[in-house]
Protein backbone atom coordinates (compact mmCIF):
# COMPACT_ATOMS: atom_id res chain seq x y z
CA UNK A 1 0.00 0.00 0.00
CA UNK A 2 1.48 3.35 -0.83
CA UNK A 3 0.07 6.36 0.88
CA UNK A 4 0.89 9.91 0.38
CA UNK A 5 -0.09 13.54 1.48
CA UNK A 6 0.20 16.83 -0.29
CA UNK A 7 0.62 19.46 2.54
CA UNK A 8 0.01 23.39 2.09
CA UNK A 9 3.17 24.27 3.29
CA UNK A 10 6.48 22.37 3.85
CA UNK A 11 5.79 19.20 5.74
CA UNK A 12 8.12 18.61 9.08
CA UNK A 13 6.45 16.67 11.13
CA UNK A 14 5.67 12.54 11.25
CA UNK A 15 3.53 10.08 9.35
CA UNK A 16 3.16 7.01 11.20
CA UNK A 17 0.92 3.57 11.08
CA UNK A 18 -1.18 4.11 14.67
CA UNK A 19 0.17 1.87 17.61
CA UNK A 20 3.13 1.35 15.46
CA UNK A 21 5.56 4.36 15.61
CA UNK A 22 8.67 2.46 17.29
CA UNK A 23 8.95 -0.12 14.13
CA UNK A 24 11.46 1.67 11.71
CA UNK A 25 9.26 0.87 8.73
CA UNK A 26 6.09 1.97 9.80
CA UNK A 27 7.05 5.93 10.19
CA UNK A 28 8.23 8.52 7.71
CA UNK A 29 9.72 11.61 8.25
CA UNK A 30 10.03 13.62 5.09
CA UNK A 31 11.03 17.05 6.32
CA UNK A 32 11.06 20.23 4.21
CA UNK A 33 8.88 18.86 1.81
CA UNK A 34 5.08 19.82 0.47
CA UNK A 35 4.47 16.07 0.23
CA UNK A 36 4.92 12.83 2.53
CA UNK A 37 3.89 9.51 2.36
CA UNK A 38 4.65 6.06 3.15
CA UNK A 39 4.64 2.66 1.82
CA UNK A 40 3.69 -0.88 3.85
CA UNK A 41 3.44 -4.39 2.90
CA UNK A 42 0.78 -7.10 3.53
CA UNK A 43 2.41 -8.49 6.45
CA UNK A 44 4.03 -5.43 8.33
CA UNK A 45 3.18 -2.89 10.63
CA UNK A 46 -0.15 -4.50 11.52
CA UNK A 47 -1.92 -4.34 8.20
CA UNK A 48 -5.30 -5.82 8.61
CA UNK A 49 -6.42 -8.30 5.51
CA UNK A 50 -9.96 -9.56 5.11
CA UNK A 51 -10.97 -11.92 2.63
CA UNK A 52 -14.31 -11.08 1.10
CA UNK A 53 -16.71 -13.29 -0.60
CA UNK A 54 -19.30 -11.02 -2.22
CA UNK A 55 -17.49 -9.59 -4.02
CA UNK A 56 -14.82 -11.85 -4.18
CA UNK A 57 -11.29 -10.11 -3.09
CA UNK A 58 -9.28 -9.48 -0.39
CA UNK A 59 -9.78 -5.72 1.68
CA UNK A 60 -6.69 -4.31 2.98
CA UNK A 61 -6.92 -1.40 5.77
CA UNK A 62 -4.89 0.51 8.60
CA UNK A 63 -5.04 3.35 9.94
CA UNK A 64 -2.39 6.01 9.59
CA UNK A 65 -1.90 9.25 11.55
CA UNK A 66 -0.35 12.62 10.02
CA UNK A 67 1.48 14.59 12.74
CA UNK A 68 2.19 18.20 12.06
CA UNK A 69 4.73 18.85 15.10
CA UNK A 70 7.81 16.92 15.29
CA UNK A 71 7.66 15.72 18.89
CA UNK A 72 4.14 16.28 19.98
CA UNK A 73 0.70 15.03 18.85
CA UNK A 74 -1.65 18.19 19.08
CA UNK A 75 -5.48 19.23 17.83
CA UNK A 76 -4.17 20.10 14.13
CA UNK A 77 -3.33 16.52 13.56
CA UNK A 78 -5.26 14.09 11.84
CA UNK A 79 -6.03 10.02 11.46
CA UNK A 80 -7.40 8.65 8.57
CA UNK A 81 -8.38 4.96 8.08
CA UNK A 82 -7.20 3.52 4.70
CA UNK A 83 -8.73 0.72 3.05
CA UNK A 84 -7.97 -0.99 0.14
CA UNK A 85 -9.93 -4.05 -1.83
CA UNK A 86 -8.17 -6.42 -3.98
CA UNK A 87 -10.69 -8.13 -6.52
CA UNK A 88 -9.63 -11.75 -7.78
CA UNK A 89 -10.63 -11.09 -11.28
CA UNK A 90 -9.16 -10.83 -14.29
CA UNK A 91 -8.88 -7.12 -15.20
CA UNK A 92 -7.58 -3.89 -13.72
CA UNK A 93 -8.88 -2.09 -10.48
CA UNK A 94 -8.28 1.28 -9.37
CA UNK A 95 -8.42 3.13 -6.71
CA UNK A 96 -8.71 6.35 -5.35
CA UNK A 97 -8.39 8.03 -2.64
CA UNK A 98 -9.36 11.76 -2.20
CA UNK A 99 -8.10 13.24 0.78
CA UNK A 100 -9.97 16.99 1.48
CA UNK A 101 -8.11 20.09 2.56
CA UNK A 102 -7.98 21.35 5.99
CA UNK A 103 -10.82 23.59 6.35
CA UNK A 104 -9.63 27.13 7.59
CA UNK A 105 -11.19 28.24 10.58
CA UNK A 106 -11.21 31.99 11.44
CA UNK A 107 -10.20 33.95 14.51
CA UNK A 108 -11.80 37.11 15.23
CA UNK A 109 -11.31 39.49 18.38
CA UNK A 110 -12.33 42.97 18.70
CA UNK A 111 -10.13 45.26 20.01
CA UNK A 112 -12.17 48.24 22.29
CA UNK A 113 -11.02 51.63 21.11
CA UNK A 114 -9.26 53.87 23.31
CA UNK A 115 -10.64 56.28 25.57
CA UNK A 116 -9.21 59.77 25.27
CA UNK A 117 -9.56 63.03 27.35
CA UNK A 118 -7.69 66.64 27.15
CA UNK A 119 -6.89 68.66 30.17
CA UNK A 120 -5.15 72.26 31.06
CA UNK A 121 -2.72 71.09 33.95
CA UNK A 122 -1.14 73.70 36.07
CA UNK A 123 2.53 74.76 35.40
CA UNK A 124 3.69 71.47 33.42
CA UNK A 125 2.79 67.57 32.60
CA UNK A 126 2.31 66.66 36.22
CA UNK A 127 0.30 69.62 37.32
CA UNK A 128 -3.28 69.56 38.69
CA UNK A 129 -5.94 70.37 36.13
CA UNK A 130 -7.46 74.15 36.58
CA UNK A 131 -10.93 76.06 36.19
CA UNK A 132 -9.20 79.58 37.42
CA UNK A 133 -6.08 81.28 36.01
CA UNK A 134 -4.65 84.68 35.65
CA UNK A 135 -3.49 86.28 32.33
CA UNK A 136 0.17 84.99 31.57
CA UNK A 137 0.03 81.98 33.42
CA UNK A 138 1.95 79.04 32.72
CA UNK A 139 -0.52 75.33 31.93
CA UNK A 140 0.39 72.25 30.09
CA UNK A 141 -1.95 71.14 26.99
CA UNK A 142 -2.55 67.32 27.34
CA UNK A 143 -3.94 64.90 25.43
CA UNK A 144 -3.62 61.00 26.82
CA UNK A 145 -5.68 57.75 25.10
CA UNK A 146 -6.35 54.92 27.27
CA UNK A 147 -6.14 51.49 25.73
CA UNK A 148 -6.70 48.08 27.04
CA UNK A 149 -3.90 46.91 24.86
CA UNK A 150 -0.13 47.84 24.50
CA UNK A 151 1.52 49.08 20.97
CA UNK A 152 -1.53 48.63 18.65
CA UNK A 153 -3.16 52.44 18.37
CA UNK A 154 -1.74 55.44 17.18
CA UNK A 155 -3.18 59.32 18.04
CA UNK A 156 -2.34 62.95 16.57
CA UNK A 157 -4.17 66.09 17.62
CA UNK A 158 -5.77 67.78 14.92
CA UNK A 159 -9.09 70.81 14.20
CA UNK A 160 -8.67 72.30 18.17
CA UNK A 161 -10.80 76.01 18.51
CA UNK A 162 -11.00 77.92 21.60
CA UNK A 163 -14.47 79.69 22.49
CA UNK A 164 -15.64 82.40 24.48
CA UNK A 165 -18.94 80.60 24.58
CA UNK A 166 -20.82 83.50 22.77
CA UNK A 167 -20.02 81.70 18.82
CA UNK A 168 -16.40 83.56 18.76
CA UNK A 169 -13.41 81.09 17.55
CA UNK A 170 -10.23 81.08 17.21
CA UNK A 171 -8.30 77.97 15.85
CA UNK A 172 -5.17 76.72 17.57
CA UNK A 173 -4.37 73.80 15.57
CA UNK A 174 -5.36 73.13 11.76
CA UNK A 175 -7.12 69.92 10.36
CA UNK A 176 -3.39 68.55 9.68
CA UNK A 177 -2.68 68.69 13.13
CA UNK A 178 -0.11 72.00 12.64
CA UNK A 179 0.08 75.28 15.22
CA UNK A 180 -1.66 78.22 13.41
CA UNK A 181 -0.62 80.90 16.12
CA UNK A 182 2.42 80.38 18.72
CA UNK A 183 1.27 83.41 21.24
CA UNK A 184 -2.62 80.76 21.40
CA UNK A 185 -0.47 77.15 20.82
CA UNK A 186 3.25 75.88 20.02
CA UNK A 187 3.35 73.01 17.69
CA UNK A 188 2.72 69.54 19.45
CA UNK A 189 5.12 67.25 21.49
CA UNK A 190 4.22 63.47 21.20
CA UNK A 191 6.54 61.64 24.04
CA UNK A 192 3.93 58.57 23.61
CA UNK A 193 1.86 56.58 21.09
CA UNK A 194 -1.35 57.81 23.10
CA UNK A 195 -0.12 60.70 24.65
CA UNK A 196 0.58 64.80 23.52
CA UNK A 197 1.32 67.95 25.37
CA UNK A 198 2.26 71.60 24.80
CA UNK A 199 3.28 74.20 27.07
CA UNK A 200 1.27 77.25 26.54
CA UNK A 201 0.16 80.82 28.56
CA UNK A 202 -3.13 81.66 29.63
CA UNK A 203 -5.40 84.41 27.26
CA UNK A 204 -8.40 85.84 27.26
CA UNK A 205 -11.02 87.35 24.95
CA UNK A 206 -11.35 90.88 25.38
CA UNK A 207 -14.55 91.34 27.94
CA UNK A 208 -15.36 87.60 28.05
CA UNK A 209 -13.20 85.55 30.84
CA UNK A 210 -14.50 81.89 29.87
CA UNK A 211 -12.65 79.87 27.47
CA UNK A 212 -13.62 76.49 26.09
CA UNK A 213 -11.53 74.29 24.18
CA UNK A 214 -12.49 71.62 22.10
CA UNK A 215 -9.86 69.23 19.69
CA UNK A 216 -10.13 65.95 17.55
CA UNK A 217 -8.03 63.15 18.06
CA UNK A 218 -7.41 60.43 14.93
CA UNK A 219 -6.92 56.87 16.41
CA UNK A 220 -5.07 54.85 13.59
CA UNK A 221 -3.59 51.21 14.35
CA UNK A 222 0.14 50.88 14.28
CA UNK A 223 2.02 49.06 12.03
CA UNK A 224 3.99 46.23 13.11
CA UNK A 225 7.65 46.91 14.11
CA UNK A 226 7.19 51.08 13.06
CA UNK A 227 6.67 54.35 14.72
CA UNK A 228 3.79 56.32 14.91
CA UNK A 229 3.27 59.27 11.89
CA UNK A 230 3.10 62.75 13.24
CA UNK A 231 2.65 65.97 11.89
CA UNK A 232 5.37 67.62 10.06
CA UNK A 233 4.86 71.04 11.15
CA UNK A 234 6.72 74.34 10.81
CA UNK A 235 7.42 76.90 13.04
CA UNK A 236 3.95 78.45 13.39
CA UNK A 237 3.21 82.39 12.21
CA UNK A 238 0.41 84.43 12.80
CA UNK A 239 -1.78 84.48 10.31
CA UNK A 240 -0.04 81.94 8.37
CA UNK A 241 -0.87 78.12 7.51
CA UNK A 242 1.30 75.03 7.78
CA UNK A 243 0.72 71.98 7.06
CA UNK A 244 1.85 68.58 6.67
CA UNK A 245 -0.90 66.73 4.58
CA UNK A 246 -2.14 64.14 6.88
CA UNK A 247 -4.43 61.63 5.61
CA UNK A 248 -7.27 61.29 8.46
CA UNK A 249 -10.42 59.69 6.14
CA UNK A 250 -9.88 55.88 7.27
CA UNK A 251 -8.96 57.28 10.78
CA UNK A 252 -11.24 56.71 13.86
CA UNK A 253 -12.04 60.41 15.29
CA UNK A 254 -12.58 61.03 18.54
CA UNK A 255 -13.64 64.31 19.89
CA UNK A 256 -12.45 65.92 23.28
CA UNK A 257 -13.29 68.98 25.28
CA UNK A 258 -10.96 70.28 28.25
CA UNK A 259 -12.71 71.85 31.89
CA UNK A 260 -13.48 75.69 30.78
CA UNK A 261 -10.95 78.41 31.91
CA UNK A 262 -11.96 81.28 33.93
CA UNK A 263 -9.11 83.83 32.83
CA UNK A 264 -9.11 86.95 35.02
CA UNK A 265 -7.13 89.94 34.25
CA UNK A 266 -4.23 90.81 36.61
CA UNK A 267 -5.80 94.45 37.67
CA UNK A 268 -9.30 93.01 37.89
CA UNK A 269 -7.42 90.40 40.62
CA UNK A 270 -5.73 92.80 42.46
CA UNK A 271 -9.03 94.52 43.24
CA UNK A 272 -10.83 91.91 44.11
CA UNK A 273 -10.48 90.05 47.56
CA UNK A 274 -13.22 87.47 47.11
CA UNK A 275 -11.35 85.53 44.52
CA UNK A 276 -8.74 85.19 46.81
CA UNK A 277 -10.83 81.70 47.79
CA UNK A 278 -10.75 80.74 43.79
CA UNK A 279 -8.36 78.34 43.47
CA UNK A 280 -5.90 80.51 41.71
CA UNK A 281 -2.17 79.72 41.12
CA UNK A 282 -0.94 80.46 45.02
CA UNK A 283 2.84 81.75 44.12
CA UNK A 284 0.96 84.94 41.83
CA UNK A 285 -1.79 85.20 44.41
CA UNK A 286 0.73 85.51 47.38
CA UNK A 287 3.09 88.04 45.51
CA UNK A 288 0.10 90.44 44.28
CA UNK A 289 -2.07 89.70 47.65
CA UNK A 290 0.15 93.13 49.56
CA UNK A 291 -1.06 95.55 46.96
CA UNK A 292 -3.87 97.69 47.49
CA UNK A 293 -5.60 100.76 45.99
CA UNK A 294 -4.26 102.78 48.66
CA UNK A 295 -0.16 101.48 48.03
CA UNK A 296 -0.57 102.57 44.43
CA UNK A 297 -1.82 106.42 45.63
CA UNK A 298 0.96 106.39 48.06
CA UNK A 299 3.68 105.56 45.43
CA UNK A 300 1.52 107.97 42.97
CA UNK A 301 1.80 111.01 45.68
CA UNK A 302 5.73 109.92 46.51
CA UNK A 303 6.55 110.55 43.30
CA UNK A 304 4.24 113.67 42.60
CA UNK A 305 6.50 115.09 45.83
CA UNK A 306 10.02 113.91 44.86
CA UNK A 307 9.59 115.61 41.00
CA UNK A 308 7.81 119.10 42.91
CA UNK A 309 11.44 119.25 45.06
CA UNK A 310 13.56 118.28 42.13
CA UNK A 311 11.51 121.36 39.93
CA UNK A 312 11.87 123.63 42.82
CA UNK A 313 15.48 122.72 43.52
CA UNK A 314 16.36 123.20 39.20
CA UNK A 315 14.25 126.72 39.52
CA UNK A 316 16.45 128.41 42.04
CA UNK A 317 19.63 127.19 40.65
CA UNK A 318 19.27 129.02 37.65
Amino acid sequence: MQITFQTRNPFTGRLYVKGHFGQDDCHNEQIGRTFTGISLTFGSCGVQRLRSLNPRGIFASTTVVISFHPLFVTKIDRVYHIQCFYMEADKTVNQQIEVSELTTAFLTQLVPMPICRYEILDGGPTGQPIQYAVIGQQVYHKWTCDSEVENTFCMVVHSCVVDDGHGDQVQMLNDEGCAQDRYVLNNLEYPADLMAGQEAHVFKYADRPLLFFQCQISITVKEPNSECARPTCQDPVRGKRHTSHQNFKEAYLIDVQAQPINALDITLYLNDNETNSHNLNQRELSSCRHFSPIFYFAVFTSEFFVMVILTSVLLKKF
